[in-house]
């Protein structure tokens, strides 16, 4: 029975000639035997001992994954001194401080970073990782320590996501009883190949992905890096069975396949969600896995022999584990800490139910104390994994032990009837709001990040109330059109909010170009969250100057982007401009704003820029770049703002197109007044002629149905209607639609002085137009923001306002529902608003202008709901 990692280390030799390491690089894959890693082992383990490395002291590993750095962990181990695994990616003066605070005489690293920390720590010896063969540890004659179960075997560091990073002494029996309960669950088999992207340092890795495998005589495959094509090949050639991740990497696997099939189009596209759907629930219920049958070709581009996923270091959250699970994998989960060395729970395969992080291991207890009435309390837990205490630090070690020696996690969660561990958050990481309502940050956060627009978001509380820091996708904006991109951020927060109940929702967000601050495994790091959302808040202030990058300069080096950084350095003095800077974010300026600033250019620099380079400028990266490509354009062949003239008057309807209209017109009345109950208000205040412009708000699918359902037949005749070019012009039947339903293409994103100049157009031939301001469904069925567009048209052709409110179409059809429900809607309209007046009170400005429509409709809504 192997006790301490030195009888791991010593079965090693009898596995011989199988493959323990395959190590893939830019020049290839290298394979090490059991019999190579056993050899080596020895040989560093002598002669660390005659270096003189004590048994018992720390010997620090800064490196990344290698062969090499497998070699030496399991050297120092077996020399019976202590490894100590450090954060490949921090600093030499935060590894100087580890190794002070340890009081480590001894640190194994690269030539290159040897240079690194020589100033740093002084009185450390180097140990050469690989290489340097002079000053490798060599055979020597000292006699090897033999290793007690109790004897600390390895020092890590908890991952610091609340504050300083602490030193946890893991002893041979800690790691051994993790990796025995891990073999007697048989994770890995014989045959099997286990693929590990995660650094060693972290104990996750180096218990579950490195000792066990080792133990189990599997072959550890290490991939030549973390982007999408080494992880594949590495896959692929190093016919892996096994992928050792953690959640962010299964959430971009899933969003990469979401995202090829939307590019795709197709028939797959549209059953994807429903096939995969089906496949989770077959493979939980019945343990039949449909799924590597329906999605062969990405398993065989992926890695044809893939058929486990395992997943620690954070939780996993739900959608994605179906959506694994569902494309054909097993997916296997656990909850522990770097101070239980560290899984203390494991998914049975094809036993726990989805969303648990499953049952103890055997030795290991856990109890849920001061639970609620949902049975959530502190988990609390002992067994033969949980460490005996911090290193040199006894005031942390007392505050993480009760007094009768059970291992207080810090997290919340709560047991089912299975036994099973469900767990609902960090104790430390739970935010109290001011009237006391507690929020577990990860679980809000789930519901929140799900949309294009967002690349990361977390969650803090902010003088008592939920606010977040939010990271924008910047190429998901890009494609979209980057005109209203703050606008797309908060009606996706809001939208998705609505799922949540109302002490959850967010009340204040702050957009940041810095990436959250995470650990090596994806957590969050809090403690840093609020000076991150300060520093996001405080975008539109002024800034010291920020130090020109090489891209900078580079792009520079090209006169018409030196021109525009030199217009654009007196445009908007103070600012610490940066390629990153976001004209919409950072600088707000907004989709009419950037009809504005594009005519600037125009005149101060004799740049044009056409409103599809416009749509593609999310940063000011892009505008340089967009300025060069346009600077090589002959005037003739810029782009310029259309005139729809002529395409307005091909469009007006001849006879068969009237009968169309009619019929449809009467189909709409008939199911809007008998299936929606339809009540109407105000038609009297309707101008006696044309042109005149009817502003409404805009809460759901169904408001131009009711509208146009509302309206007399001779007025609809000569009214037309605004409508986003991403619906009713998207294909073939949709252009059929709006030429019978005289619909002129809008688009806030991505076109908007084209929008404005149909709008024109239209007002210009003597017909009326229905215009919805906010430029798009309100997320919740409040009355957001009126856009500035409807103040410029006003501005060339001041027809009288007519402002309407449409009440009831939110609760019948809200964005998110898939169909509408029968209920009452009411149309009212108000008295007209002579635009001449407005304008003259508002001094001329669009955004005023288009504020104070928003005043007289909302002064309509019923139960002003605002």
């Amino acid at each position: 029975m192997r006790e301490t990692l030195n009888d791991l280390i010593a079965g090693l030799s009898a596995r011989g000639a199988a493959p323990a390491i395959i190590a893939f690089s830019k020049s290839g894959a290298e394979t090490w035997s059991f019999a190579q890693l056993s050899s080596t082992v020895e040989r560093l383990a002598a002669g660390l001992a005659e270096r003189g490395v004590q048994r018992g002291e720390p010997v620090g590993i800064w490196a990344p994954n290698s062969p090499h750095w497998i070699a030496l962990f399991l050297g120092v181990i077996r020399a019976g001194a202590v490894a100590m695994p450090l954060d490949e990616r921090s600093d030499a003066a935060e590894i100087a401080r580890l190794l002070a605070k340890n009081a480590c005489r001894w640190l194994a690293t690269t030539a290159e970073r040897t240079q690194r920390i020589a100033s740093q720590a002084v009185g450390v010896s180097i140990i050469a990782l690989e290489g340097d063969q002079d000053r490798s540890p060599a055979v020597g004659p000292a006699p090897l320590a033999h290793a007690r179960p109790a004897d600390v075997a390895v020092i890590a560091h908890t991952s610091g996501t609340t504050g300083t990073p602490k030193s946890v002494p893991l002893t041979h029996a800690n790691l051994m009883s993790n990796v025995t309960a891990l073999l007697t669950e048989r994770l890995v088999r014989g045959g099997d190949r286990a693929l590990l992207p995660l650094p060693f340092h972290h104990v996750y890795p180096m218990t579950v992905g490195l000792l066990t495998p080792l133990a189990a005589g599997v072959a550890i495959v290490l991939p030549a890096g973390l982007s999408g094509p080494e992880l594949t090949v590495a896959l692929r050639d190093g016919r892996v069975t096994h992928l050792l991740g953690v959640p962010r990497l299964y959430s971009a696997l899933v969003d990469g396949v979401r995202a090829q099939l939307r590019v795709g189009g197709g028939m797959l596209a549209t059953l994807f969600p429903r096939l995969v759907s089906l496949s989770a629930r077959l493979a939980r219920s019945a343990n039949v896995r449909i799924g590597r049958w329906l999605f062969a070709p990405l398993h065989r581009r992926l890695g044809p022999r893939l058929r486990i996923l395992v997943s620690g270091g954070a939780a996993l959250d739900r959608e994605t584990e179906d959506a694994l699970v569902g494309l054909g994998w097993e997916v296997l989960t656990g909850y522990g800490l770097t101070e239980t060395s560290p899984i203390l729970t494991f998914t049975r395969r094809g036993k726990t139910p989805a969303g648990s992080a499953g049952r103890p291991l055997p030795g290991v207890e856990l109890r849920i104390v001061n639970a609620g009435a949902d049975g959530v309390g502190e988990i609390q837990a002992r067994g033969a994994s949980v460490f005996g205490g911090y290193r040199n630090d006894p005031v942390a070690t007392a505050s993480v032990f009760t007094e009768d020696r059970w291992f207080r996690t810090g997290d919340l969660g709560r047991l089912d009837g299975g036994g099973n561990l469900h767990i609902a958050a960090r104790l430390t990481e739970t935010i109290v709001l001011a009237d006391g309502k507690k929020i577990f940050p990860e679980t809000v956060e789930a519901v929140y990040a799900d949309s294009p627009f967002i690349r990361e978001l977390a969650i803090l509380g902010h003088n008592g109330r939920l606010v977040a820091v939010v990271v924008p996708n910047l190429d998901a904006i890009r494609t979209r059109g980057a005109g209203r991109a703050e606008d797309l951020i908060r009606e996706a927060l809001t939208e998705r909010g609505r799922a949540l109940p109302p002490h959850q929702r967010l009340t204040g967000i702050a957009i940041s170009h810095e990436p959250l601050p995470r650990t090596h495994l994806g957590k969050p790091r809090r403690f840093l969250l609020p000076a991150l959302y300060e520093r996001a808040l405080s975008r539109g202030g002024a800034e010291p100057p920020a130090e020109m990058s090489g891209e900078l300069k580079a792009l520079l080096g090209t006169p018409a982007a030196a021109r525009v950084w030199q217009w654009l350095a007196a445009r908007f003095p103070g600012r610490a401009l940066s390629l990153d800077t976001s004209p919409q974010l950072d600088l707000g300026i907004d989709s009419l704003g950037w009809v504005n600033l594009s005519l600037d250019l125009e005149h101060a620099l004799g740049l044009t820029l056409g409103e599809a380079a416009i749509a593609r400028i999310v940063t000011l990266r892009d505008l340089l770049r967009e300025a060069v490509d346009a600077s090589g354009q002959p005037a003739a062949a810029r782009p310029a703002a259309p005139i729809p003239t002529a395409e307005f008057d091909r469009q007006r309807a001849g006879p068969a197109l009237r009968v169309a209209q009619r019929s449809l017109a009467s189909l709409n009345r008939l199911v809007m007044r008998h299936a929606f109950d339809l009540r109407i208000a105000g038609l009297e205040h309707l101008p006696p002629r044309a042109p005149y412009m009817i502003c409404a708000n805009h809460a759901s699918y169904l408001d131009p149905l009711a509208l146009a359902a509302a309206l007399p037949y001779a007025r609809l005749r000569e009214i037309w209607w605004a409508g986003w070019t991403g619906i009713l012009f998207a294909g073939p039947l949709q252009r059929a639609f709006s030429r019978v339903a005289q619909v002129i293409p809008v688009d806030p994103d991505r076109a908007v002085a084209a929008s404005l100049a149909w709008a024109g157009a239209v007002l210009g031939h003597g017909r009326s137009l229905v215009w919805f301001p906010e430029g798009g469904r309100s997320a919740d069925g409040t009355l957001q923001r009126f856009l500035p567009g409807v103040g410029v048209v006003l501005t060339e052709h001041p027809v009288p306002v007519v402002p309407a409110y449409i009440e009831g179409t939110f609760t019948a059809w809200p964005r998110g529902r898939r169909f509408p429900r029968r209920g009452r809607i009411d149309v009212t309209f108000g008295p007209p608003v002579a635009a001449d007046a407005l304008l003259k009170a508002t001094g001329g400005r669009p955004d005023e202008a288009a504020a104070r429509i928003r005043a007289v409709v909302a002064s309509l809504a019923p139960q002003r709901t605002v």
